[in-house]
């Protein structure tokens, strides 16, 4: 498969989880965008969409317009290749805060993402 990379074989990481908020949809728009950026960010060449790789280019709002749409009353946003960069990423907010994260060839990262946007820790000083 042209662009495959041994790290993160056809991976396919499902994610469900609840915004616990009183009113979870006022924050759609942000959830959507904060893990739009994280995967953007996280996001490397595969392939042939090195050629389109712009190393300094950062998430903007226009990219995150292009891949949001409102249908059967779910807001979502979904990315294929942004800037040479594969992002392969699905998220959709469906009312009442429910909210389903889809990646494709992106190993676990997913997981981080949202242990990031949780504010937990990654790393640990070890002494010596």
């Amino acid at each position: 498969m042209p662009g495959a990379d041994e790290n993160t074989p056809n991976t396919y990481q499902d994610i469900l989880f609840q915004i616990k908020e009183e009113e979870p949809d006022l924050s759609a728009i942000g959830v959507l965008y904060a893990l739009s950026l994280m995967s953007f960010s996280f996001a490397a060449p595969r392939g042939y969409s090195a050629e389109h790789f712009t190393p300094d280019e950062e998430w903007g709002f226009g990219y995150f317009v292009q891949g949001l749409e409102f249908t059967h009353k779910r807001l979502s946003f979904s990315a294929d290749y942004v800037s040479g960069r594969m992002m392969k990423t699905d998220i959709v907010f469906e009312s009442g805060g429910k909210v389903k994260l889809t990646t494709r060839n992106r190993g676990k990262g997913a997981e981080r993402w949202l242990t990031h946007l949780q504010g937990k820790k990654h790393i640990n000083v070890v002494e010596k």
